[in-house]
């Protein structure tokens, strides 16, 4: 990844919500930490800007800050996953397991690929690692996989807990899982299973110990969760909704599962090929995650995790990918980059099918298995440098949009004294404001009151849209409405198009 952003020169910043988690990370929240103030209000929960505002401190309050967060965690979450797999199965409960199941003395029939953990454990590794998804999310300023380390993080120090350690591990996790929570708050989910995890092995400690352990458990939690729940509390006291956006967006029901299309107050009507669960069950065999040569490793990988002796364990983390595929599949949105938040658990899956196969199939079958192992991960590598490569292109096709609209607008000609020109967009507005000359407005804010006052200061005006998403997607909403005003009370002139979006000149003369 590291060498398609040299390769490239991508500043991980492309989506509207990159830029707003930069934007934050570096100016509201940047100032308010010296000050030793909360921090300030945002769309989502401030665990990824908080860590992109420390190493902003560091790098200095440039793009490489965010993408330098998202790279260091997405390179560690394989190795929390390979921790994680062998906490599952410790050395001498896994070979005596195996041993009970055969029936056979220790040394009879012992294939030497996958019979004992670290195999197992290391291609768990090698499954996160060369997932196409995983590559992306490291690139760009977003908080996926800072969450999903912490997750990971969280897990594995909660196992080490589970196999008798000293309280620190159940407080680490504590912190790790809250620490997620407060990048994401999908992982209030993993919560659920770690919490009851938790209890289970805390039932089995000394009364007195156990009690203890537990209070510095939830007290370190809340300490990380603060931000957020003071956040909750102004908002039932009636101040402003910090960190609660989702909540405003986002809805869920079961029948979502069997749905395809989604009208939402955030998206407008949202139209898929295919229904929620199916999407979301059938990711894992695309070429961007497992591949069809790997997924159906999940199906025995299941079987045996169900079968570990830690049956605790292995609720545990199946739990975390039931619910998480849940959550998604009766959510009105179907996005690849948020099947990320269980790949840990299902690389590890996949892992023990294929233990699992290469112990029971027959000789000749079982020597190509490794073949088959080898040729999965590699397509998974090219399907990982193409996603990635392509995601980095289309950023530089945005601001080669950009370019092209600034030749348009013939801003060389423009005298410093002539009124700013002024661009109406939709979409591709944060990539404007940030790396155009051009005064941007994004018509989905707008409203035709304060479209009618920017008209009214003069200066030549533009307006850059996707007719076909607006029209389509956004029917009988604000970037539509403003469109249709601006065409009836101003007037389009079509000057070109560029990709999928078309460019418009406002009519001069003309006005409200």
């Amino acid at each position: 990844v590291l060498f398609l952003i040299l390769r490239s020169g991508f500043d991980g910043l492309y989506g509207q919500d990159a830029f707003a988690y930069f934007d934050y990370a570096v100016g509201p929240l940047r100032r308010a930490l010296p000050a030793g103030e909360w921090p300030p209000p945002f769309f989502w929960p401030p665990g990824y800007p908080l860590l992109v505002a420390l190493a902003s401190l560091v790098l200095g309050p440039v793009p490489a800050a965010g993408q330098m967060v998202s790279l260091v965690a997405g390179a560690l979450v394989p190795l929390f996953t390979v921790l994680i797999a062998r906490e599952l199965m410790p050395e001498r409960e896994y070979e005596d397991g195996e041993r009970r199941h055969r029936s056979q003395p220790a040394d009879a029939g012992k294939t030497p690929a996958l019979q004992a953990r670290a195999p197992v454990a290391l291609l768990a590794g090698l499954l996160v690692a060369a997932n196409g998804q995983l590559w992306q999310s490291s690139a760009v300023v977003m908080s996926d996989t800072t969450a999903l380390l912490a997750a990971t993080a969280g897990v594995w120090a909660l196992l080490r807990y589970g196999r008798g350690r000293g309280p620190g591990w159940l407080w680490l996790a504590a912190a790790a899982v809250a620490f997620a929570v407060l990048t994401r708050w999908a992982y209030a989910l993993l919560a659920i299973p770690c919490a009851a995890y938790a209890l289970v092995v805390l039932w089995r400690r000394p009364r007195r110990a156990a009690v203890w352990h537990a209070a510095g458990a939830v007290l370190l939690a809340l300490l990380v969760l603060s931000p957020v729940i003071r956040a909750a509390w102004l908002a039932g006291q009636g101040g402003d909704a910090r960190f609660l956006g989702n909540f405003a967006v986002y809805s869920w029901h079961p029948l979502n599962a069997l749905r395809r299309e989604f009208v939402t107050a955030g998206d407008g009507l949202l139209s898929y090929d295919w229904p929620n669960g199916l999407y979301y069950a059938l990711a894992p065999g695309h070429r961007y995650y497992f591949t069809p040569l790997l997924a159906p490793l999940l199906l025995p990988g299941v079987w045996a995790m169900g079968r570990q002796k830690r049956r605790a364990a292995a609720f545990l983390l199946l739990a975390w990918a039931a619910l998480i595929y849940d959550f998604h599949a009766g959510a009105p949105y179907q996005n690849f980059r948020f099947t990320l938040a269980y790949l840990p658990p299902l690389a590890i899956f996949a892992a023990l099918g294929a233990g699992w196969l290469l112990r029971r199939l027959p000789r000749a079958l079982s020597a190509l298995l490794p073949l088959a192992l080898l040729a999965g991960l590699l397509w998974m590598v090219a399907g990982g440098y193409t996603l990635t490569g392509d995601f980095m292109a289309r950023k530089a096709a945005d601001l080669d949009t950009v370019r092209w609209v600034e030749q348009q607008a013939e801003l060389e000609t423009q005298p410093e004294t002539q009124p700013g020109v002024r661009l109406f967009t939709f979409n591709i507005t944060f990539t404007f404001q940030r790396y155009s000359r051009l005064e941007t407005h994004d018509l989905y804010f707008l409203t035709p009151e304060e479209m009618s006052r920017l008209l009214a200061q003069g200066g030549p005006g533009y307006v850059l849209v996707d007719v076909e998403n607006v029209l389509g997607q956004w029917a009988g909403r604000a970037p539509e409405d403003n469109l249709a005003w601006l065409q009836q009370n101003v007037g389009l002139e079509p000057l070109g198009r560029h990709r999928q979006y078309t460019l418009f000149r406002l009519q001069q003369g003309s006005g409200p």
